[in-house]
């Protein structure tokens, strides 16, 4: 090779690699990333998306903004991150509704096959609320109040078939209540409208409770949980109340959308387990009344299978969800 044409390969080959260098993603992350929550603002999963996107993002060293996209019992937000470009950019903070609407109703994405997910972040067990205008000092009160009243008593929940609607139909069947059900977009709206008295019952998390029972605008009634919450010391569990049967509560997870490269998965991973480390972050869940989980992608992808047959086989029982 001549001089001239080894100065001219020289510079091809530097030209080649700097095209290379640039064509090299970024280090994630290198923008903002969004966490979609697929609720209205203020329900409990909104809340503490607000608490989990502050600390990935003191973490991350990137803005990590939540972005509400509520409808369709979480079934809009979650197909918007199921359809996102799969590169860290866009993720799902969502509950229980994930692995429940698949057996209530169709859903526009596959729960196994569109999402990647990174942790099952929070488990938050639900406590039934009341109107102050409901006069009722215990469960069996308010059974026998809506006992000799058929009809007339609604209960509100974040959206239908999710796991405060759930909680509303077990509590129907469990005292054989006549009851109508009123589906919101969250659980914020579905609580303001008790307080307001246009509904009389609703069952969510105390996350989501927690403003208007300070405030004295909605009043706890029972918790659907083995134990009592360290929150509400006073407020008696089902079990105690004489109804059997009633435990049952929301997970809080984070989800990407399929085909996100593992390392991807496995650095916002990383950032929730060091956020997890805080007692400060972990003392915002527990004052919410919920427990830090913080489970592995390769666990959590397990707990998504197992409670989607979960629901297939308790929906049934449960019978119509209206």
């Amino acid at each position: 090779m001549n001089p001239v044409s080894r100065r001219s390969a020289v510079a091809t080959l530097l030209a080649l690699g700097c095209c290379l260098a640039g064509a090299q993603p970024a280090e994630y992350p290198s923008k903002p990333i969004r966490i979609v929550v697929p609720f209205a603002a203020a329900g409990s999963t909104d809340i503490l998306a607000r608490v989990l996107a502050r600390a990935l993002s003191a973490e991350l060293g990137q803005s990590v903004v939540v972005d509400n996209k509520p409808g369709a019992s979480g079934n809009i937000g979650a197909e918007i991150v199921a359809k996102a470009p799969p590169d860290g950019y866009t993720l799902l903070y969502t509950s229980t509704n994930l692995t429940a609407n698949p057996a209530l109703m169709t859903v526009p994405y596959d729960v196994v096959k569109d999402f990647t997910p990174v942790s099952r972040v929070a488990f938050l067990p639900l406590a039934l609320f009341k109107s102050p205008q409901v006069q009722t000092r215990s469960v069996a009160e308010l059974v026998a109040l809506i006992k000799a009243n058929p009809g007339k008593f609604n209960f509100s929940s974040s959206g239908k078939g999710g796991a405060p609607h759930l909680a509303g139909e077990l509590f129907r069947m469990s005292s054989n209540l006549d009851m109508v059900h009123v589906p919101y977009n969250g659980a914020g709206p579905a609580l303001t409208d008790v307080a307001a008295g246009q509904v009389q019952l609703t069952f969510t998390t105390f996350t989501s409770a927690q403003a208007l029972l300070s405030a004295k605008r909605v009043d706890a009634v029972a918790v659907a949980n083995r134990n009592r919450l360290a929150v509400m010391p006073d407020v008696p569990t089902f079990e105690e109340a004489g109804i059997k049967g009633m435990e049952i509560g929301t997970m809080n997870g984070l989800l990407a959308p399929a085909g996100t490269p593992p390392a991807i998965v496995a650095k916002i991973y990383a950032a929730l387990v060091k956020s997890g480390q805080s007692q400060e972050f972990r003392k915002q869940f527990v004052d919410q009344g919920g427990e830090v989980l913080l489970e592995s992608p390769a666990v959590f992808t397990s707990y998504i299978r197992d409670d989607l047959n979960r629901w297939k086989t308790l929906i049934p029982k449960i019978g119509g969800i209206q």
